[in-house]
């Protein structure tokens, strides 16, 4: 170490000096005026709507789960578990990687260097196996149906190993995760997080991203169609044990289906969202293609955004999650005006003077004492007040 900067091994100089070219390409803008704070302003735009949807969305997704003890399964503690997945790395990786986009280098030290790395690929392995538990919790469900199903209690044993198995599979590319500060010009200096492994560096970056494309997104897709079109089948040809009436295995078939549906688009989603940006880094790790910086953040945008969309989709085809959310919602506006009226109340009457109404005419005044005993007595009760209550299966 000189001047307290580090040695580069000549595959991470390589990637560094191509990042930063590709950067400077990008922000001027083809020469001209006002190119770098517009793709800066760009950045921070599309990254900011992912923060706020993805906080807000799963949040909700965590509290509605929670607090309403009818929808909570081994397959809602699994949907959870995707949810915390998503603000993990939109809390931890999201931000970080738009300020390293808009400043061209890193600034947060060497700790989070690793802390980001390692939050980027757990939160992908996490997601993948969650949702390979719940493909083969759908088929265990369905194509067994007198078997004992999972508790809430075993769907949460199985996500604590869900995050230790996701855990170790990304330390390798949490340790293997470097911070290099070098001087790029006369005036400026950059810091850039890159991989470095071992001697030969481009052989163990190749195989390692190579391994964990195919063991931990390819294989987990495998088995989620796998289990799915089985289910599919299932549910299309065969019926539901049970089933006394042709109604009830309407209804059931149909309830099923919907579910199988919502996974479906779950999956869909996330495989099409992260499938552009593994491609990108296997490639690249392979050397078969140079970085490039606006391929880089169009397919991290894209992976990024997949913690966005999940909470739209329960809605729309959950109808047991769109009316708990309702609920809550409901629930949250009552209490608002309830806390208003409180406010209200604890307020001197000389700071209220409209309550009295002392102005209005006589007359207007003696037509509702009139009309006050006139409603009390007809006994009747509008319908459209009354709201009935509905258990849900």
């Amino acid at each position: 170490m000189r001047s307290g900067f580090v040695y580069l091994p000549a595959i991470a100089f390589c990637l560094a000096t191509r990042m930063l070219e590709d950067w400077r390409s990008l922000a001027r803008g083809d020469g001209r005026r006002g190119g770098e704070s517009g793709v800066k302003a760009l950045l921070v735009a599309a990254y900011s709507v992912i923060i706020v949807i993805s906080l807000f969305g799963n949040t909700m997704v965590c509290h509605v789960i929670v607090k309403n003890k009818r929808t909570q399964s081994a397959t809602s503690v699994f949907i959870m578990n995707l949810a915390v997945a998503d603000v993990f790395i939109t809390v931890l990786n999201t931000p970080f990687t738009l300020v390293r986009f808009v400043n061209s280098t890193w600034v947060f030290g060497r700790t989070m260097c690793h802390i980001s790395r390692f939050v980027q690929y757990c939160s992908l392995h996490v997601s993948t196996l969650t949702l390979t538990a719940i493909a083969l919790d759908r088929r265990q469900v369905i194509l067994h149906p007198l078997r004992p199903r999972m508790s809430p209690i075993q769907g949460s044993v199985w996500v604590a190993v869900i995050w230790i198995m996701a855990s170790c599979f990304s330390l390798p590319h949490a340790i293997y995760q470097k911070l290099f500060t070098f001087r790029f010009s006369q005036e400026k200096e950059r810091s850039l997080c890159v991989p470095d492994f071992p001697e030969p560096s481009d052989v163990y970056w190749k195989y390692i991203d190579l391994l964990t494309f195919i063991l931990l997104y390819m294989l987990p897709l495998v088995i989620i169609t796998a289990s799915y079109t089985t289910v599919a089948h299932r549910l299309w040809h065969h019926n539901a044990i049970g089933d006394a009436t042709t109604a009830q295995h309407a209804t059931h078939r149909r309830k099923r289906r919907r579910t199988l549906a919502m996974l479906l688009v779950v999956v869909a989603v996330f495989a099409v969202c992260w499938f552009p940006l593994n491609c990108y880094v296997v490639l690249l790790s392979s050397q078969a293609i140079h970085s490039s910086n606006v391929l880089y953040f169009c397919f991290h945008w894209l992976a990024m955004s997949s913690t966005c969309y999940n909470p739209f989709i329960y809605c729309c085809l959950n109808p047991t999650f769109r009316q708990e959310l309702r609920l809550l919602l409901s629930m949250c506006r009552r209490s608002h005006s309830v806390v208003v009226e409180l406010e209200l109340e604890r307020q001197p009457a000389a700071a209220c003077p409209p309550c009295h109404r002392t102005a209005w005419p006589d007359d207007e005044l003696s037509g509702q004492r009139q009309a006050l005993p006139q409603r009390a007595l007809t006994g009747r009760t509008d319908i459209l007040s009354v709201e009935p209550i509905v258990a849900v299966s």
